[in-house]
């Protein structure tokens, strides 16, 4: 089940809104995938306005809170018309996980976090296609795992706080300097990351 995971998320990051709009693209997904995908999408997409602004345009970050703020908009539109249940839940799901990224993004132009470098980026959950790897990865801070694939379903969603990240970033980092055999890590890690896709995704 795993490896049909990894390639179904792998094909979802590679043709997102590749023909389609973002909505219809997320209809074509589980919901596992679609925000796992998301997120890879969502941080390269900010990289990608910092090396911008590296690059002399001072207003990309602004200009890319304002589409994030359109993308919300268009999900919640969508979420008004008829959709299927999973569908319905699925559209909630990355609407929530939205939200919490345009709060990121919106705090990065009211405090001007200009670099990719700064803590305030850092300390965020990224994903990351490594291509060199082939698979997923989940960085934050100085921690590196990878994603794991376990099928998580259409859980419910909490609203994020900002307690909520401070607590990822703790386990994070402990789960990085814990001394235990590697085979234990990955399974500490899969059960982190299965609690972490539940509340965080």
């Amino acid at each position: 089940m795993r490896r049909t995971n990894r390639l179904i998320t792998k094909e979802a990051i590679f043709c997102y809104c590749e023909d389609k709009s973002r909505v219809e693209w997320m209809l074509l997904y589980q919901g596992m995938v679609v925000l796992a995908a998301n997120q890879v999408w969502w941080t390269w997409e900010v990289q990608d306005v910092f090396k911008k602004v590296k690059e002399g345009e001072k207003y990309a970050l602004k200009y890319y809170a304002e589409k994030m703020h359109r993308q919300i908009d268009e999900l919640v539109t969508r979420i008004t018309q008829p959709l299927k249940k999973n569908d319905r839940k699925k559209i909630n799901t990355v609407l929530i996980i939205d939200v919490h990224a345009r709060d990121i993004v919106d705090s990065f132009v009211d405090n001007s976090i200009m670099d990719a470098q700064e803590f305030e980026w850092e300390s965020q959950l990224r994903f990351y296609w490594i291509q060199q790897h082939d698979d997923l990865f989940v960085h934050q801070c100085s921690a590196t795992f990878s994603y794991g694939y376990e099928y998580m379903g259409l859980n419910g969603r909490l609203v994020i706080t900002p307690l909520t990240d401070r607590i990822y970033l703790t386990l994070t980092q402990v789960l990085r300097h814990i001394a235990i055999p590697k085979e234990t890590h990955g399974k500490l890690w899969c059960v982190f990351s299965g609690n972490l896709r539940a509340v965080y995704l």
